[in-house]
């Protein structure tokens, strides 16, 4: 049975769709000519970027008739039209995050349909989520960065830092909802439209190579570290056994935030055990041991660490960062083996590792902020506390840091645990059909 690209439905090759889009088309390039002019020079690059973006069909298909379909164009244009002029009409940035997902969606079907990237519209709309977060969180560490070197007011306006961190996490939470609605209404989309007269678009085929679908084992963590196995998890009992210490330690102070981390870390630790023992994915011991060095620096550093030691929280997010980047690798490269309509090349996991990786970090940015304001309102002492606009902006720089350090040696050390998560997906799907 031959499966239908649904992406192919954002298309549409009728006179009266590309009227309209070829109108909002101008409409948007004569915006971009009036922010130039008027020395609004970022959103000028925002709007070619855009209108790049939506008339690539027609150019890579020689058909001006062949356009997204209107509606999509709309969303993408709309709030970028209020938001890049005095004409404001919206009163959050919601619909700017709905713009960024719409965008973010015809990227995805254009990566798809012209590269060696293949990928199904489910996929493609948990990309859309991701993107939404990640893009919320670059934007605003590139304002602070432009800030603090270039002398601008993009965040840091005159406000006190903690005031400026949460007017940025309630436009994280923002671009939270934007993406989870906007995925929402996508997969409607996709699922009610026909699949009647869609557009014809080229035929790219995918070539996997040999270091990209080796077996190799994560053996060569184990050389790294210089240690042998058995160290290994001697190692990790010890920090297990250091949690627990911790946890014994919160309980008698009736530290609400040591307890409350270290028993959530503790649990995190036997995942891999849990995961080894339900589905028969063994771990390689280097894995479990970095897990779970990562969580009790985290968790020591709640107790006081984070307090005394000025980097201690930066040391332990680029660590968790890896952890997360590591995990997403994991997962991202099974369903990849798992599904044949979806193919990423190492390069291209590369860069959706970074991205994922920098919307965890904006989730858990939102986490923290969530819980400081309910403890706050309790009387309780913060169980993941924030410290301002910088701490937080710093804190996705050594997620990224980390996240690099992860997705540049995760094909070396992790696709032997893929291809068994992969196969583990192709037994649970078997079985599923035989019930």
């Amino acid at each position: 049975m031959v499966q239908i690209d649904k992406l192919r439905k954002l298309l549409k090759n009728t006179p009266l769709n590309a009227f309209a889009g070829w109108t909002m088309v101008l409409f948007l390039a004569l915006l971009g000519v009036g922010n130039f002019i008027y020395g609004r020079f970022m959103w000028t690059i925002l709007i070619a970027f855009v209108t790049g973006i939506i008339i690539t069909p027609a150019i890579r298909m020689r058909k001006l008739s062949v356009m997204p379909s209107w509606y999509f164009i709309f969303l993408a244009i709309v709030p970028i039209v209020g938001s890049s002029t005095a004409w404001y009409f919206f009163s959050t940035s919601i619909p700017f995050y709905v713009s960024v997902a719409t965008i973010a969606l015809l990227v995805a079907a254009e990566i798809n349909w012209f590269t060696s990237v293949k990928m199904n519209y489910k996929f493609a709309i948990l990309l859309v989520i991701v993107t939404t977060l990640a893009i919320s969180g670059l934007w605003h560490l590139v304002e602070w960065l432009l800030d603090i070197y270039f002398g601008t007011n993009y965040l840091l306006y005159g406000l006190s830092p903690d005031a400026i961190n949460d007017a940025v996490m309630h436009q994280f939470i923002y671009a939270t909802i934007a993406g989870v609605a906007a995925g929402a209404l996508f997969g409607w989309y996709f699922r009610s439209a026909e699949n009647s007269d869609l557009v014809d678009v080229p035929t790219h085929f995918s070539v996997e190579t040999e270091d990209y679908v080796t077996h190799r084992p994560p053996a060569p963590i184990r050389k790294l570290l210089g240690i042998s196995t058995e160290k290994q998890i001697i190692a990790a009992r010890m920090l297990q056994g250091g949690l627990v210490l911790l946890l014994l330690f919160g309980i008698f102070r009736k530290d609400l935030s040591t307890t409350v981390n270290a028993t959530t870390g503790l649990i995190l630790t036997f995942v891999p055990n849990i995961i080894t023992r339900k589905y028969n994915i063994k771990q390689d011991t280097g894995v479990v041991l970095w897990l779970t060095l990562a969580i009790f620096l985290h968790t020591i550093g709640t107790f006081e660490f984070y307090d005394y030691i000025d980097n201690w929280d930066h040391v332990t997010h680029a660590l968790s960062a890896s952890v997360v980047a590591a995990a997403g690798y994991t997962l991202i490269r099974a369903i990849d083996i798992y599904v044949d309509e979806i193919y990423i090349p190492p390069r291209v996991l590369f860069i959706f590792i970074l991205i994922f990786v920098l919307a965890m970090g904006v989730v858990w940015e939102i986490i923290e902020f969530l819980s400081d304001e309910i403890t706050s309102t309790l009387g309780f002492d913060a169980i993941l506390a924030q410290h301002g606009i910088g701490d937080t902006m710093l804190d996705l720089m050594f997620d990224l840091f980390g996240a690099v350090l992860a997705a540049t040696w995760g094909t070396t050390y992790l696709s032997n645990i893929s291809y068994k998560l992969a196969a583990k997906f192709d037994e649970l799907g078997k079985l599923k059909k035989q019930m």
